[in-house]
């Protein structure tokens, strides 16, 4: 009695351990036998902290950092002239060539593909080009004289005694036939000059424009008394020309960027 009592209870634990989970007891597996060894589920590795991204590329530091060694590479060679420190630095100093004529060349490329960047077509350099430039800029500034002498007139302060006044004064007088400039000559000293033998003799114009210096040219507008000073001592024609010009738009004459912002072509045959 005693045995089929035992041999229950182990039937009922082994029943017991028979479940969802194990389907079978050990001695129900005949191909495993007493002593089949079975490997536990392998535990699951820890995750591996990510790597942190990569710093971003910093092209400033990098060209500092090349530089750098090209300064030690050749400071090191001055100071201790051995073969391997020439062969160093020489290697560093053609390889800074190297990349100095690929960014020529990068440079030309995106130069002559982009209009815009090109500064020739606005400042000629070609002998031909700067030809056409200049009579283009010739005709502009002309026109742009004609158009303003109908507005402006010129304030010529000057003395007889001076040497400077005496040379400007034919020049000036030329320029405002040329143009149509009405000129008011100013002598500070009572004195006169050939050009300009009825001159103005007060000086309270000259005061109020603080005059020190002679030959002086201002140019007037009568209409809103506007005085732009325009020249101080000698000054030949052209500069008389591009000075006016550069006083009343703020910028030297450029035909070709005019014609870029008006929109007309620029003709060489003109």
């Amino acid at each position: 009695m005693r045995r089929w009592v035992v041999l229950l209870g182990f039937l009922a634990v082994s029943n017991a351990q028979a479940g969802p989970e194990n389907p079978q007891v050990y001695y129900e597996r005949h191909g495993e036998g007493w002593f089949w060894y079975q490997d536990p589920e392998p535990e699951p590795e820890p995750a591996k902290p990510e790597a942190p991204p990569p710093a971003p590329f910093d092209p400033v530091a990098a060209l500092a950092v090349f530089q750098k060694e090209i300064e030690v590479a050749k400071a090191r060679a001055i100071l201790e002239p051995t073969d391997e420190n020439l062969k160093a630095y020489l290697r560093l100093n053609q390889l800074a060539m190297n990349r100095a004529g690929d960014f020529a060349q990068a440079w030309q490329r995106a130069v002559w593909t982009t209009p815009a960047l090109d500064t020739r077509l606005t400042n000629p350099v070609n002998d031909q080009a700067v030809q056409v430039f200049n009579d283009a800029k010739l005709r502009l500034v002309d026109d742009f004289l004609v158009k303003t002498a109908r507005s402006h007139g010129l304030f010529f302060f000057f003395k007889g005694s001076c040497p400077f006044c005496h040379k400007l004064s034919p020049i000036l007088k030329a320029f405002a036939e040329a143009y149509g400039f009405h000129v008011i000559p100013v002598s500070l000293d009572g004195g006169t000059l050939p050009d300009f033998p009825n001159p103005r003799g007060s000086t309270e114009v000259a005061v109020k424009l603080e005059v020190d210096t002679v030959p002086a040219l201002f140019l007037v507008n009568p209409r809103d008394r506007a005085i732009h000073p325009v020249a101080f001592g000698y000054v030949s024609w052209s500069e008389l020309r591009e000075r006016i010009y550069t006083l009343l738009n703020d910028r030297p004459p450029n035909p070709l960027m005019q014609a870029q912002i008006s929109g007309d072509p620029i003709d060489a045959n003109e």
